[in-house]
């Protein structure tokens, strides 16, 4: 179609113009989700010194070398260890001490026998009120066993994590283990949300003829945060040029700016009017609906920094298909995530759809049924647009006039929903 931009070009240009954000230093605690920019090499032994695997016993295997269930080994009890109160004694022939997981192995034991093969009470729960002096141990043991060596778990100097890995839970746990306090990550982007239109009412408030309440607001901020980024919400700019201008340029003190409305051909439609005035617009039209209106641009902000724009379509199901397909790869590529390309997997279509003039996104369903990826396409005309955005996890791309058919096999982006009717693939 003319002037318009292919999906795979646009999509392109976007990650061309949008940069990794700078290395910052911030506590372990709160570094969650974001990308390590440091490789993390273990500074210690862990552990560091010979600890008990199970809770049972300390002891010599040489003095258990021949028990069994009908012969036990019978040792004297000489004292205890626990995690933090290492037993101060050596363990010398025909003895044992009471020991707990993760407790440091005294000196003269070599050998630790978990409870459960000596004659400690089954159903004991706690402390063995008992207080045995003597136990009869059931099982031969070799040296070594029930003992987590020195440096089992990691050794000093090891490369524990490399840097570019988006940090979890079990990276937080493993960087804490060996002592780490803060880490280097880069930095969450911080991105500037205006939408436009004289219509929009905030939520909340009661609509005159006409008017239609802003979600789309509350739709960007809640994406722009799920993709790991800061939204900052900068309100709601009229249909005037000195409006939008005004809010847009507060909007650039931010790494990226995300408007909505205001692209299509209308003649309140001012956007891309007042964007190519304050900046460069790469491209205004896309091959791709619904959302084929929306811009991306650059415009250098007053510390003469180029900031990002994208100016997505107005209808709210457009706005959401321009996050997805466009945004969401730049936000990603900003917090330093080197794949950023969406989810694709291959699925057999449960019903088909018409082409139309070009291609075409529809909100899916996919499933997993008896071992085969399955899509539902037509979720819109079963309970209308806005019901079927909230039950999709998945979107199609409808080829351009021909369309799909059912039993055929498509390529299907996973949007990986765990708030949806549909569960993720």
């Amino acid at each position: 179609m003319k002037n318009m931009t292919a999906y795979e070009d646009a999509l392109q240009m976007i990650l061309d113009n949008v940069s990794t954000m700078e290395e910052e230093r911030v506590p372990l605690q709160e570094s969650m989700g974001q990308v390590l920019s440091e490789d993390i090499y273990s500074a210690l032994d862990l552990p560091q010194a010979p600890i008990a695997g199970p809770d049972g016993y300390a002891l010599r295997a040489d003095d258990i070398k021949d028990a069994s269930r009908d012969s036990p080994a019978l040792l004297k009890i000489i004292g205890s260890s626990r995690a933090g109160h290492p037993f101060g004694q050596a363990v010398r022939p025909g003895t044992a001490i009471r020991i707990m997981t993760g407790s440091i192995v005294p000196e003269g034991a070599d050998c630790v026998v978990r409870f459960e093969d000596t004659d400690e009470p089954e159903d004991k729960n706690g402390p063995n009120r008992n207080n045995p002096e003597e136990v009869n141990i059931y099982v031969a043991g070799s040296v070594g066993s029930g003992i987590r060596p020195v440096g089992s778990n990691i050794k000093k100097g090891t490369l524990m994590i490399s840097k570019g890995i988006t940090i979890g839970t079990s990276q937080i746990l493993a960087m804490a283990s060996i002592g780490k306090t803060d880490v280097n990550v880069i930095r969450r982007p911080v991105i500037a949300i205006m939408t436009t239109g004289d219509e929009l009412v905030e939520p909340g408030q009661a609509l005159s003829a006409g008017q239609v309440y802003d979600c789309n607001s509350a739709a960007i901020s809640a994406f722009v945060s799920s993709c790991g980024g800061i939204p900052k919400i900068i309100g709601v700019a009229r249909d005037r040029e000195e409006d939008l201008i005004s809010r847009i340029r507060t909007g650039l003190t931010a790494d990226a700016v995300i408007t909505s409305g205001g692209v299509s051909k209308g003649d309140y439609d001012l956007l891309r009017l007042v964007l190519a005035e304050m900046g460069r617009i790469l491209f205004s039209r896309i091959k791709l609906g619904p959302g084929a209106s929306v811009s991306f641009g650059l415009i250098d902000n007053e510390a003469s920094r180029r900031v990002p724009v994208f100016s997505l379509s107005g209808p709210p199901i457009g706005c959401l298909v321009n996050l997805e397909t466009l945004v969401k790869s730049a936000v990603l590529k900003m917090r330093g995530i080197e794949r950023t390309t969406p989810t694709v997997v291959k699925a057999t279509a449960v019903d088909g759809a018409k082409g139309f003039h070009i291609p075409f996104v529809r909100y899916a369903g996919l499933e997993k049924i008896d071992g085969e990826n399955r899509v539902t396409i037509n979720l819109i005309d079963k309970a209308g647009p806005l019901a079927a955005i909230a039950e999709a996890n998945a979107l199609v791309i409808l080829p351009e006039k021909t369309g799909i058919k059912a039993g055929d096999t498509v390529d299907v982006l996973s949007l990986c929903k765990r708030d949806a009717k549909y569960a993720p693939i």
